[in-house]
């Protein structure tokens, strides 16, 4: 709740490209990516540009009262992201397009069940806001958000 007198700036990240480190073992082990919806785009944002933003607030009092949507610079799918990895490897990565059925049964490992089915609908019928990409980002550091890649 927001109270008379104090200060506020909301940050509104999505999805965040450091979620990529969860296929870190596929890749090593067999360079492979498996996940859901694989040719699903949405623009994940780097958590570096987040703490840069959120730096940037917290110094300039021109950013008070103001909430930002935070997005990398453009929408990527999950097979794009295992391509890239398997480029910066110098070798390929295959991409593994789990069902959803598959990819519940493994995010109810580690997540409430609530959580996995919202995750599941944004990952594979996002609106067209969770889409969209933001250039707060830019607007607020004065360069382009991380790519992927980066």
């Amino acid at each position: 709740m927001r109270q008379p007198g104090l200060e506020w700036t909301v940050l509104r990240p999505g999805g965040f490209t450091s979620n990529a480190f969860a296929w870190t073992e596929t890749v090593r082990a067999r360079r492979t990516v498996a996940a859901p919806f694989g040719d699903v785009g949405l623009p994940t944002i780097d958590p570096v540009d987040i703490a840069e933003v959120a730096a940037a607030a917290l110094r300039d009092a021109r950013h008070a009262g103001h909430s930002y949507e935070l997005t990398g610079p453009a929408l990527t799918t999950p097979r794009q992201r295992a391509h890239t990895i398997g480029d910066l490897l110098g070798e390929p990565v295959r991409f593994v397009e789990q069902s959803r059925d598959e990819a519940r049964a493994e995010m109810s490992r580690f997540m409430p069940a609530a959580v996995v089915e919202g995750t599941l609908a944004i990952l594979g019928e996002p609106t067209p806001a969770e889409q969209r990409v933001s250039r707060d980002v830019e607007q607020i550091l004065g360069c382009a958000p991380r790519t992927f890649a980066d």
